[in-house]
């Protein structure tokens, strides 16, 4: 099966047609959860780097912002999956032909693998040195940043 039959399959599914045939504040509350919910992950990253880094909350254990935190950055995870999966069905062929989204989905896997490999190392290390730390909050930062990027570039491509 090739991929444009696939995408077609996709896009003359049940749900497909349920979202894109809906009014059109369906599409805008689906991208405005998928923001929120990047909004949300990018949060929690941030305080945690800001600890790891020493810039801020330096009193407080490492381990006690990551377990304060760490609902935030799941739940901004899963809107971001769930709202952006289903934004993807509605219109696959728009999406997969856009070359904007191809980067988008490469960055993501890339600021995934970083994310649980290499700063959740970190993070979870108490004795991870502070070079190290720079190193995996840089590399994190950057990876989901250009993935925020990215996708805003979709609509503009």
């Amino acid at each position: 099966m090739a991929v444009h039959d696939i995408l077609t399959a996709i896009q003359d599914s049940p749900i497909a047609h349920a979202i894109s045939k809906t009014d059109h504040m369906v599409g805008a509350g689906l991208q405005i959860v998928h923001v929120m919910g990047l909004v949300l992950f990018l949060a929690s990253l941030v305080l945690i780097s800001l600890r790891l880094l020493r810039w801020a909350l330096a009193d407080q254990p490492i381990e006690d912002v990551i377990r304060q935190t760490a609902r935030l950055m799941w739940w901004g995870l899963g809107f971001t999956a769930f709202s952006g999966t289903l934004m993807f069905i509605a219109t696959p062929k728009l999406y997969y032909y856009n070359w904007a989204f191809g980067l988008k989905m490469l960055m993501l896997v890339i600021a995934l693998a970083v994310q649980f490999f290499l700063f959740q190392k970190v993070a979870r290390s108490p004795t991870a040195s502070l070079t190290f730390a720079r190193v995996s909050v840089a590399a994190s930062v950057f990876c989901w940043t250009t993935v925020a990027l990215t996708g805003r570039m979709i609509g503009f491509v």
